[in-house]
């Protein structure tokens, strides 16, 4: 087994089958740009292979960002198992990157998205994801047992089998139950993959009229937007979206000029 396998078997116990897939080809990409043990790496290749992902392949700022962390773990984990004397990424800066506010729907595109849904499991698997904020990965691994009808939360698994609980709005609860109780002999709530359930929201979306590039994150993160704009708790919200770092939830604060000015208005002494 080489050290690539060896790194890719370690992360197995704690990442999903994607990152797994993605770590696989970023440090196979990665071996052959190099053309030898990645154990005789030096700190000037790194920087060479990065700088020709960003000005000759053109990749974009965030996956160059993406396949150096990627790089910098891996070497780690050499350094942690006596495979390398030294980290030859130690000292090779983060690649900074602007962080975009995403995109997300008005609560007018939502209503016009479940209207369009005519089938009954389309119309409950966008409430879904709007209701709770689940990712579409975690949505078609929920089982009916999961589900607590009696306390409105749903138990669910997300990266790394991390277990946390959602929350279901009652307007919801009839809807859910009278759609599991017709599911006789069914243990899994959506027998689904995430890429049909990402090509059925964005043929509805084109249906609606909405447009925007709509996918199941996009309901997540309109779930997360229109809670911190009605005043939601970012750590609260944190804990349900399942992130790790607050820092990935605060890009759900979207704010204008107007909310600004509205909010220095409020709360700076010298603007009384």
């Amino acid at each position: 087994m080489n050290q690539v396998e060896l790194f890719i078997d370690e992360k197995r116990l704690s990442s999903s089958p994607g990152t797994i897939k993605q770590y696989n080809l970023i440090l196979n990409n990665f071996k052959k740009f190099i053309g030898r043990p990645l154990n005789t790496v030096k700190r000037p290749e790194i920087i060479r292979y990065l700088n020709y992902l960003m000005f000759e392949k053109n990749l974009s700022r965030t996956t160059v960002s993406n396949i150096l962390s990627v790089i910098k773990s891996f070497y780690s984990f050499l350094l942690e198992n006596e495979y390398v004397d030294a980290n030859p990424t130690k000292g090779i800066n983060n690649i900074k990157i602007d962080k975009k506010a995403p995109v997300y729907l008005t609560i007018s595109e939502l209503n016009d998205l479940i209207s369009t849904a005519i089938e009954t499991r389309d119309r409950i698997i966008i409430k879904m994801l709007y209701a709770t904020g689940v990712r579409v990965s975690e949505l078609v691994n929920i089982k009916k047992k999961d589900i607590d009808f009696e306390r409105y939360t749903i138990k669910v698994f997300g990266k790394g089998a991390k277990e946390r609980i959602v929350l279901i709005p009652e307007s919801l609860v009839g809807d859910l139950q009278e759609y599991c109780t017709k599911m006789e002999g069914e243990e899994k709530l959506f027998d689904l993959t995430p890429r049909t359930i990402q090509r059925d929201i964005k043929s509805l979306a084109a249906r609606a009229g909405i447009n925007k590039k709509i996918t199941p994150h996009k309901l997540r993160h309109s779930f997360a937007t229109h809670m911190l704009q009605n005043g939601g708790n970012v750590v609260a919200i944190q804990k349900l979206l399942g992130h790790t770092s607050l820092n990935t939830t605060q890009i759900y604060t979207h704010y204008s000029v107007d909310d600004l000015k509205e909010m220095y208005g409020r709360t700076h002494p010298m603007s009384k």
